[in-house]
């Protein structure tokens, strides 16, 4: 028999796992936003409360979800910890989201020209998707569930946006995380403090030792230009060991080394791969412009020598 507790952590959980908050789940579900808050889980005599079965079986309807996924949730024990298919599924509905608010782009008849002048098939601009409410709400609550689940709450003291695309999904996670938040420039101010990192630092955790940061940015294509960002931030005192992108190319060896070189690990939603994987699966392109796309995704250098 389960307990209340434990029915409402499973609730919880199942939340989380699609990518959304208690009272997002509720909404989803045409409940009242509010009916699975904290506070309405006891009467105000103390007693508890417990999700109708009216409301536990809209929620397994909008969820995809059976009764035995729920029982699944309820006697999890590592709530934090994310499966292999928990992973899949944040990887390609990050990558859906991003198609879908076109953040993504595939041209192979009229390839994008790049900042360094070369061609490329495809093109992301993690900026737009600021501006697309639900799609972002459900990005920022996978990134703070992957962050704890990969980093762990207790290990993250503070998190700094990099100068300017990092700064508004720095201050995302930080709000869904409840920690503080800092932002880095690319180079100090020119005036007054001359500081190259905004907010406050303390020089140590509450266990003494420097404070751990997490550098947050929006993508990563080779890594390079996160050495700024982590230097400055080291530089201040600050304990750098991971980082997290919305969107990481994986197309270039060059990520991984530069990453290895600097002491990080990187965190990342979803990769060009599984936006392909996702493209491919709903049909949203079609089969020439998926297979040049394909084909350049292998081997970039080549793709754009023929090109």
């Amino acid at each position: 028999m389960f307990t209340h507790a434990q029915i409402w952590d499973g609730l919880d959980r199942l939340a989380t796992s699609k990518g959304y908050s208690a009272s997002g789940l509720a909404k989803l579900a045409g409940l009242d936003p509010t009916s699975f808050n904290k506070s309405k889980r006891t009467s105000p005599e103390g007693k508890p409360r417990w999700p109708s079965t009216e409301s536990l079986a809209k929620v397994l309807a909008v969820t995809d979800s059976t009764m035995s996924d729920f029982v699944a949730m309820v006697e999890s024990e590592t709530q934090d910890t994310l499966s292999k298919e928990e992973r899949k599924y944040i990887a390609q509905s990050a990558a859906d989201a991003l198609i879908n608010t076109e953040s993504v782009l595939f041209n192979a008849k009229e390839p994008f020209t790049l900042k360094s002048g070369k061609k490329s098939p495809v093109y992301i601009d993690c900026r737009r998707l600021i501006s697309f409410t639900n799609e972002r709400t459900m990005l920022m609550n996978h990134a703070a569930r992957l962050l704890r689940s990969d980093v762990g709450g207790k290990n993250i003291d503070l998190l700094a946006g990099g100068e300017t695309a990092g700064i508004p999904y720095g201050a995302y996670i930080s709000d869904r995380l409840n920690k503080p938040m800092i932002y880095v420039r690319k180079e100090p101010k020119g005036y007054g403090r001359m500081a190259q990192i905004e907010g406050f630092m303390p020089e140590k955790n509450e266990s003494g030792k420097k404070p751990n940061v997490i550098l947050i940015e929006d993508l990563q294509t080779d890594g390079g230009s996160k050495k700024i960002f982590i230097n400055a931030l080291r530089e201040a005192g600050a304990n750098v060991k991971h980082a997290f992108v919305v969107f990481h190319y994986g197309i270039f060896k060059a990520s991984e080394q530069n990453m290895a070189d600097l002491g990080i690990t990187l965190h990342a939603l979803t990769t060009w791969w599984d936006v392909l994987e996702v493209a491919k699966e709903k049909e949203y392109f079609d089969a020439q412009t998926l297979n040049s796309v394909e084909s350049f995704l292998k081997d970039p250098i080549k793709w754009q020598d023929e090109h």
